[in-house]
């Protein structure tokens, strides 16, 4: 009897609840576009796109008892594009969307969907020897899984999914970058 009671006692204090009334947490990913070509600066070059990395910075609020919650992401990555005879192109993305995810399992361990849907997206290319190009979209989209574990007030996790942007040049010329593709990030957080 006593043994089960402890065993009853550990399994409680090792299973309790990750989920938070409010979380903010950093993460760093990788964007891997599916369509690797893309028009920049209304024709000037037709260049080869690779992975987008950076940063992203979310806050969440998960009311209680509800798996659903509801938050802000905030993204800044860059891309590399490959020499094409031109010259070398720097370019950043930022991106602000609104963020919700339903967690099936939240426990120790939490496991659940995410989605955002992000209203103000911007792109900026450097081109030598041009102005720079500006892109935008209007909405951008993305779908995925998240899991991870919580250890106290901390939590450590990672996210995996399928990004939709496509931005549009900003001037009249009819360029534009692609962005669909799968994407992956390593998140670490803080849970109130």
């Amino acid at each position: 009897m006593k043994k089960s009671i402890l065993i009853f006692a550990m399994l409680f204090a090792f299973t309790s609840q990750a989920q938070a009334l409010f979380e903010i947490r950093a993460g760093y990913g990788v964007n891997t576009p599916a369509d690797s070509r893309a028009d920049i600066a209304g024709g000037l070059a037709s260049v080869g796109l690779t992975n987008m990395s950076g940063f992203n910075l979310d806050a969440i609020v998960e009311p209680p008892m509800i798996p659903f919650g509801f938050g802000l992401r905030y993204e800044s990555m860059g891309f590399d594009i490959e020499d094409t005879g031109v010259g070398n192109f720097e370019s950043d993305l930022e991106r602000i969307s609104l963020l919700v995810n339903y967690r099936i399992i939240d426990l120790f361990f939490y496991f659940g969907a995410i989605a955002t849907i992000g209203f103000s997206n911007d792109v900026t290319v450097n081109v030598p020897g041009a102005a720079d190009a500006t892109y935008d979209a209007d909405l951008t989209y993305s779908i995925g899984a998240e899991a991870g574990v919580s250890l106290g007030l901390i939590q450590l996790g990672a996210e995996l999914g399928y990004n939709i942007a496509t931005y549009e040049n900003s001037s009249n010329s009819p360029s534009e970058l692609n962005f669909d593709g799968v994407y992956m990030k390593a998140l670490v957080g803080v849970g109130f």
